[in-house]
């Protein structure tokens, strides 16, 4: 009966997220035609040569770099090298296989990985803490004003998707597809290197001490002399754990090792690809230059990334912005509400959430925030007692109309993440 409810559940999740795109799509398009200004586009827009054309309010920012990668390639020296590969790859082979254009194509995998990525941390979330803290996770995550993205031509659909099912695959010790998730992250975003820290604390935390398997032994022992122990050694690991069980799968420990090295040989692939396309394997990193904001050398720099936060310049553009930075007065908040659900979540916070932050100065910190996932199970645990109805219910307004904002900036050319 549980089983038989909890994929009705499920089917449910879909079905509200198919009805939410359309709901989208359709107010949006109607809002374009009605209001819609082409009179001053970004000087990035696609199709490149020529004037802006309707489909051009989808293709704006990073949307042109991810079309132009998929059409062309990456063009030595040029810009473009700072996107990864991943996505436009995926747009470019779903093109030659279904015969439609690079635009509506990526329109279309965004919006079909979105749901799925949606619909899946719904059905995990729901697993772990219960179906009102799985629901408003998912509410606060589509609702959040950086989740626009999830409908456009960015890479946030995909990367979300892999990271979810990763982090699913993980404590679920589905070694194999966790393998796979691993490998393809680095070639999906720079961040995807990084999840090479939850990975390993999950292959540390899953794996059984050595004191409790001489414990267990022990035990052993004492029953086969005629005490009357109800445990043993895999009884006591199992209820100690922070990872439920799985029996049918190998030994976590050495899972999340081979996740751990599939992730790396992703990024030495994505090196490779680069090697391989412009003649330098860290063509990549250089292309940086062009946008002048990420940096390795940001991540050590505490006094820089502090300073940054304390003077933001505008409420929001590409530099300075004070939603960027309130957002991430927001995820310092919740940190401690993450801390108590599942000390694992604290990594990849750190890895999809501060890493982020702190490499780019907080530039485009609003539109990275939507794959932090912990940060809406956060806010879904903190709010989804009745007693906190008017706080959970202001912050989806606020969120909800900040969203409007900002996806209405984006399609008429103006800056939103």
């Amino acid at each position: 009966m549980a089983w038989f409810r909890g994929h009705a559940l499920t089917l449910r999740a879909v079905a509200w997220s198919c009805l939410f795109k359309a709901a989208y799509w359709a107010s949006l398009l109607l809002a374009l035609r009605l209001w819609g200004d082409l009179r001053h586009p970004s000087a990035i827009h696609w199709p490149p040569n020529g004037p802006p054309v309707f489909a051009s309010h989808f293709t704006g920012y990073d949307g042109y770099y991810y079309l132009q990668i998929s059409a062309h390639g990456y063009q030595v020296d040029g810009p473009s090298c700072a996107f990864y590969p991943l996505w436009p790859m995926l747009i470019r082979s779903t093109s030659l296989v279904t015969g439609r254009g690079s635009l509506v194509v990526g329109l279309g995998l965004s919006n079909m990985l979105s749901v799925v990525a949606w619909v899946m941390l719904y059905s995990a979330v729901r697993e772990r803490w219960g179906s009102e803290v799985a629901k408003w996770t998912v509410v606060f995550l589509i609702a959040y004003p950086g989740s626009l993205f999830y409908q456009f031509l960015y890479s946030e659909s995909l990367f979300l998707l892999l990271v979810v099912g990763l982090w699913v695959a993980l404590w679920r010790r589905y070694n194999r597809q966790a393998c796979l998730l691993a490998f393809l992250l680095p070639l999906a975003r720079p961040i995807g290197v990084f999840c090479i820290l939850p990975i390993f604390w999950h292959a540390v935390a899953s794996s059984e001490p050595a004191w409790l398997k001489q414990f267990g032994r022990w035990l052993g022992r004492l029953r086969n002399a005629g005490f009357e122990f109800e445990a043993n050694s895999r009884c006591l690991a199992g209820s100690m754990s922070v990872l439920p069980s799985n029996d049918h799968a190998p030994l976590a420990p050495l899972g999340g090792l081979c996740a751990g090295l599939a992730c790396f040989c992703g990024w030495c692939t994505y090196l490779a690809l680069m090697r391989l396309w412009t003649g330098n394997p860290l063509e990549g990193f250089w292309a940086q230059r062009y946008w002048g904001v990420h940096s390795v050398r940001n991540l050590y720099d505490i006094p820089r990334f502090v300073l940054a936060w304390a003077t933001p310049t505008q409420w929001h553009q590409f530099s300075g912005s004070l939603l960027d930075r309130l957002v991430f007065l927001l995820l310092v908040f919740c940190v401690p509400a993450i801390s108590r659900r599942d000390k694992g979540l604290l990594l990849w916070t750190y890895v999809l959430g501060v890493l982020p932050a702190m490499s780019g100065s907080f530039t485009s910190f609003t539109r990275f925030a939507s794959v932090t996932f912990p940060l809406f199970i956060a806010l879904a645990v903190s709010l989804a007692p009745p007693e906190r109805r008017l706080v959970r219910y202001s912050f989806l307004v606020l969120f909800a109309s900040l969203h409007v904002v900002l996806v209405w900036r984006y399609v008429n050319f103006g800056w939103a993440g």
